[in-house]
């Protein structure tokens, strides 16, 4: 099978306008949302309802916060406490998760599944699969302007020693329309997933409108393709 998804984190109230051109081009997508978030507004909980009616809500912690503290009482205000006030929110069982920032321990992994989260999504770029039968899935490209040094650097952090041979395999470019054909044709020739992702206040702070409707409009309507929400990764 080959995959697209989004997904979109933060609760930002322009979300409402990715949700729109994701309608357009007929892309599914996950928008990850904490309760609130002291660097930028966050939409409001009958917004939330609204766009739920049409994509997948995802965890993001109660208070937008980095889950880089090992007590158990922390993860419970925070993990805990977001799968139960989106539940009480939308009237089911939330299914995905993204640690704020991209930051977490196995301790939060191991937490963030007992609670009841089924999929975390981490921040890892470049990498255009499913992930591993843990439930944590990796992300492709995310639609902001990253140098090669950026991308060579996130990926030697993290070991990722495939991914870079993938990568040397673009060109190594940092052009982001140039990587959305390159990694698209390794999804399609792999059967793998495309993920993009991003946050919609930095997509209006850089002015990356154009740009992000341009690649959905080249990821979008191929019956090559399944789009899929984040939730369905699990399988």
């Amino acid at each position: 099978m080959k995959m697209i998804t989004t997904s979109w984190d933060d609760g930002y109230p322009d979300d409402f306008r990715i949700a729109e051109l994701l309608e357009k081009y007929n892309v599914q997508g996950t928008f990850y949302i904490p309760r609130s978030n002291e660097a930028y507004p966050v939409m409001t909980e009958a917004q939330i309802r609204e766009l739920a009616g049409h994509f997948e809500i995802g965890g993001h912690t109660i208070h937008h916060v980095k889950i880089d503290n090992r007590r158990e009482s922390f993860f419970e205000k925070e993990i805990l406490g977001c799968y139960n006030w989106l539940g009480d929110l939308l009237g089911e069982k939330p299914i995905s998760f993204c640690f704020p920032c991209g930051v977490y321990n196995q301790p939060a992994v191991a937490y963030t599944l007992k609670t009841g989260f089924k999929v975390i999504r981490t921040t890892e770029l470049l990498n255009p699969t499913t992930g591993n039968v843990t439930g944590v899935v990796p992300t492709t490209l995310q639609v902001y302007n990253h140098s090669s040094f950026t991308y060579f650097k996130h990926l030697l952090k993290r070991l990722k020693f495939q991914s870079i041979g993938l990568y040397l395999g673009s060109g190594s470019t940092s052009n982001l329309m140039r990587l959305v054909d390159y990694y698209l044709e390794q999804t399609r020739e792999e059967r793998g997933c495309f993920h993009l992702w991003g946050h919609s206040w930095e997509i209006d702070n850089h002015n990356l409108w154009e740009d992000l409707e341009q690649i959905l409009k080249l990821i979008g309507n191929n019956h090559e393709f399944k789009y899929v929400q984040n939730r369905e990764l699990l399988n």
